[in-house]
């Protein structure tokens, strides 16, 4: 679909900036997620500090710590880090470059497929929560957890307790 005029513009730079936001919102859930017995207080505060770059590396070292690196859950979460990482470098693009150089709405009609990527992104990031979780829980041995389907089957993964 084609941008047309100003104000579907405007809808659209709006929207891509609200899915930035919420694309960091789910970062800090993912690195809270990463910290067992913490008041979530106290945890927010540090983690809406951090910038952007620093929660792409901070959940890359720690699940690095949480999963063996041949584990499947590591090598989808960190695919799962790479689209967020190409999302941001988008936006970046987007807002620096593409809407200074006052391009044609033609050319700004590519975003919407972008707002779609980055639906689909924070889809997925309620179940990164909760693996994540399990996983802390898994490692400081109250629950046993077991092999864990691709995200999207995230869903259908029971956990026993040990």
């Amino acid at each position: 679909m084609q941008v047309t005029d100003e104000s579907e513009l405007y809808a659209l730079v709006g929207e891509v900036m609200v899915m930035s936001a919420r694309v960091e919102s789910c970062l800090e859930s993912c690195i809270a997620a990463c910290l067992p017995h913490v008041n979530v207080d106290y945890s927010q505060t540090v983690l809406r500090r951090l910038k952007f770059t620093s929660q792409l590396a901070t959940l890359h070292e720690v699940s690095q710590l949480l999963y063996d690196r041949h584990d499947p859950i590591l090598v989808e979460f960190r695919r799962w880090l790479r689209r967020l990482g190409r999302i941001r470098r988008r936006r970046n693009d987007l807002v620096h470059n593409v809407l200074r150089v006052a391009c044609s709405p033609e050319e700004l009609g590519r975003w919407q497929s972008e707002i779609g990527h980055m639906r689909e992104i924070c889809d997925d990031a309620p179940a990164w929560v909760i693996v994540l979780e399990l996983r802390v829980k898994a490692l400081d041995g109250q629950v046993q957890v077991p092999a864990v389907p691709p995200i999207r089957a995230i869903e259908n993964v029971e956990v026993s307790a040990r």
